[in-house]
């Protein structure tokens, strides 16, 4: 019975030898490096939070930002977005930037004159009147130093984006400024803004673009100005049956980062992170250009959507007519040469 129990058990141990080796267990040599699973431990996740819809120029813009992050960094960074004001809408989506709450939000820079009244430049009316403009503008010496008066907000700038130029929908026809009186616009909370519509007798009312939508179907507001791809995505053209292709101004995004976060950051990873930004702001440009083309003509394909667009003579009548936001604008800046500087980049 003893040599039976001492059988067995060498037996049970000359397996269990066996096995082990067999699994690597035993004398395993090192694995081999996976360098997909490097810098896990490192990784660095940014939460980009806008209001608008996927299939817009900011909306693709940010998807193409985050795809390009991750191949520049080899993966270490993760750019996780959240459209269609999911995490932040744009009342509040600053403060959680500046708290920390989120890394990244991409909001109008119209949005951002409440801080830096400064940026009320860009939304005097028909102070552009191209694609080509606004970009050399934004992507320029004047862009930069827009953006350098984000400094004392604990945010930093990284650049600017484009959606393209405004357009007014109504549940009647706009055929001259004229019959804007006594219309309930929907505006940005720029107070360049609101003084365009009070000077034609409309009253602007500020409200967010999540609510533009409910606020159009119920009537609480009459009009609102929006780009094409935000009037075709953003189903306004289902409760308002009218727009005017008044090209009267431009919509554009500030893309911002809180501060602290970006000083936490590598210097390389700073480094491919602008990378990103430049390439992604080159392409955006161009995919605003063409998004805004293709939705206006889906936009002309709807039987019950009228849309009728100015001549040149009634623009310019608009454009006069708009003249003393200028000086509205000149008297409530810091730094009211700015508008000069525009002026001379773009002048013929």
């Amino acid at each position: 019975m003893k040599k039976f129990i001492i059988g067995t058990a060498a037996t049970v141990l000359i397996l269990t030898i066996i096995f082990s080796i067999q699994q690597g267990i035993l004398f395993s040599k090192t694995l081999p490096y996976d360098d997909e699973q490097s810098g896990l431990d490192t990784q660095i996740t940014i939460h980009l939070s806008h209001v608008v819809a996927e299939n817009t120029p900011k909306g693709q813009a940010a998807i193409k930002f985050a795809e390009l992050v991750e191949e520049k960094t080899k993966g270490k960074v993760k750019v996780h977005v959240y459209p269609n004001a999911s995490l932040y809408n744009d009342e509040n989506e600053f403060k959680a930037l500046q708290d920390g709450k989120v890394e990244m939000i991409i909001p109008t820079f119209s949005k951002m004159t409440a801080y830096v009244p400064d940026w009320q430049v860009l939304d005097l009316p028909y102070l552009f009147h191209t694609d080509d403009e606004v970009h050399e503008v934004l992507t320029g010496p004047i862009g930069e130093q827009l953006l350098d008066e984000l400094k004392p907000f604990n945010v930093r700038g990284l650049g600017f984006w484009h959606n393209g130029f405004k357009q007014l929908t109504a549940e009647h026809p706009i055929y001259t400024f004229e019959d804007l009186q006594g219309l309930r616009i929907r505006t940005m909370p720029s107070k360049t803004l609101e003084r365009q519509f009070s000077i034609v007798g409309a009253t602007p009312v500020p409200i967010s673009f999540s609510e533009v939508f409910t606020d159009l179907e119920s009537h609480a507001i009459d009009a609102q100005e929006n780009t094409a791809s935000n009037i075709y995505s953003k189903g306004f053209y289902k409760v308002q049956k009218n727009m005017t292709v008044t090209n009267h101004g431009i919509l554009g995004y500030s893309v911002l980062m809180n501060e602290k976060f970006w000083q936490q950051l590598p210097p390389k990873v700073q480094q491919q992170l602008m990378e990103a930004m430049q390439e992604t702001t080159e392409w955006q440009f161009k995919q605003a250009v063409l998004i805004n083309a293709e939705d206006l003509r889906k936009l002309q394909q709807q039987s019950d959507f009228d849309i009728y667009t100015m001549t040149d003579n009634e623009r310019q009548r608009w454009q006069e007519q708009f003249a003393p936001v200028y000086d509205y604008y000149r008297t409530n800046v810091k730094q009211p040469h700015i508008l000069a500087e525009i002026q001379k980049i773009i002048s013929p």
